[in-house]
């Protein structure tokens, strides 16, 4: 018996346009009935991500910025920052490559400085920056959530990003998000990791959990679970190590999946 469906968000319940699928209130409601708590683990951070909280009215933990964030109503409970100062030398080559670094403190967004890619906000799933450069007194003893690098150039997709964290060092790890963007968090850090510290909370057991997701940063979330889904437009990478793969893209389909296995 299933007990909660924990899920990625974009292009997985959200379609490409940042839309629910017309069947989500009627599934939030069978949720409820069947008593199936419903939560999200993204990438985005806690500021990124409020107004959809808020929206949902999500009154249990959710997981921002990768797992980097246990969330309730707002507020951090369980955070899993890192020191910044052995990452300082990959961060400069970042900069002085013309790449958009932005810096995440308990759920909040600061970016070095506005690229373009900022100015523009190229992806919808963004909230506004403050502009913030780390110190050079600060790198010492800062912590940060997570670091995100971006890469817009249409040409390059992730070749340079790849580049940028051969030997990253073993107390990092980076996840990426299709051919864009990279996350750099700590170690032993992953929607996974978050997937079982939510599940702990609510009393439910990992094979009582449904998970539903799309890119790189799904891979440990979808395997932690007792029942997985890909959505239809998952990479193939997240299609394999899934159990079922939805029929329709997005929320439609992962909809569809999630209650076939309720039934």
């Amino acid at each position: 018996m299933f007990k909660l469906f924990i899920s990625d968000l974009d292009d997985t319940l959200l379609d490409k346009d940042k839309k629910w699928s017309p069947d989500f209130k009627q599934f939030r409601k069978i949720l409820d009935e069947k008593k199936v708590a419903f939560t999200l683990a993204t990438g985005r951070s806690a500021q990124a991500v409020q107004s959809i909280v808020d929206e949902l009215d999500l009154k249990i933990p959710y997981a921002t910025s990768n797992g980097a964030n246990i969330m309730l109503q707002g507020k951090v409970i369980q955070s899993f920052s890192f020191p910044v100062g052995p990452l300082r030398p990959l961060i400069e080559v970042a900069l002085s490559m013309g790449l958009t670094v932005i810096y995440v403190i308990d759920g909040v967004e600061y970016a070095f400085s506005k690229t373009e890619f900022i100015r523009h906000e190229m992806k919808q799933n963004f909230t506004d920056q403050i502009i913030r450069p780390i110190r050079s007194e600060d790198w010492a003893n800062l912590k940060v959530d997570k670091f995100l690098i971006v890469d817009d150039h249409p040409d390059t997709g992730l070749t340079r990003l790849h580049a940028l964290v051969n030997g990253l060092k073993p107390e990092y790890h980076y996840l990426t998000y299709s051919d864009w963007a990279m996350d750099i968090v700590a170690a032993d850090l992953n929607k996974g990791k978050a997937l079982h510290w939510i599940a702990d909370y609510l009393g439910v057991k990992p094979e009582e959990v449904i998970a539903a997701g799309d890119n790189h940063n799904d891979i440990d979330l979808l395997k932690q679970a007792g029942r997985s889904i890909a959505a239809y437009n998952a990479l193939d990478e997240v299609k394999r190590v899934s159990m079922i793969t939805a029929k329709k893209s997005g929320g439609d389909g992962v909809i569809e999946e999630v209650l076939k296995i309720l039934e």
